[in-house]
């Protein structure tokens, strides 16, 4: 064999995959969260903040011994998406829930608000802004192309080694 054909095989055996798995592996890097950002709008939950509502318990004991200046709200004075996140508060395990619509009185919440609800005043905040995930627009199909090339380059052996036998068998 010549030293050309060694420097070919060399090249095609272990260099082209060493490539290819290496652009496999940015591909999925870039592919990945790429895909997430155009696909979380349809997963949901972001955008939605979450919410945190205390017991009437809980908010007693926490302002017992101070009167905080803070935002106060009648249940009916809340969006309806509001009242759905407060009352799903209520009743998770956590009294966390996400506010799903409008959310005008956001900025009150974000500072800590009470809010009276039959009779009761429950401390509201919110604990989560769940903000979208941002990539760039032309990672999703860049990170695709990457993992396909990379792809091309690990399966070089193989069709490196029947271009190698079929001109073999024309040369006999």
């Amino acid at each position: 064999m010549s030293e050309s054909a060694d420097d070919g095989s060399v090249l095609f055996t272990y260099v082209a995959p060493f490539l290819g798995v290496l652009l496999v592996a940015v591909g999925i890097g870039g592919a990945v969260p790429g895909g997430y950002a155009i696909a979380q709008e349809q997963i949901g939950g972001c955008g939605e903040p979450s919410i945190a509502v205390e017991g009437p318990e809980e908010t007693s004991q926490r302002f017992a011994t101070s009167q905080p200046q803070l935002a106060r709200f009648q249940f009916a004075e809340l969006s309806p998406a509001e009242r759905a996140a407060f009352r799903e508060g209520l009743a998770d395990a956590r009294g966390e829930a996400h506010v799903e619509g409008s959310f005008p009185n956001g900025p009150a919440f974000r500072n800590g608000s009470l809010v009276t609800y039959e009779g009761e005043r429950h401390y509201v905040t919110v604990v989560s802004e769940n903000p979208c995930f941002q990539a760039a627009p032309l990672q999703f199909p860049l990170g695709l192309f990457a993992i396909g090339l990379g792809v091309v380059g690990i399966l070089t052996p193989p069709l490196y080694r029947k271009l190698v036998a079929l001109e073999r068998s024309v040369e006999a």
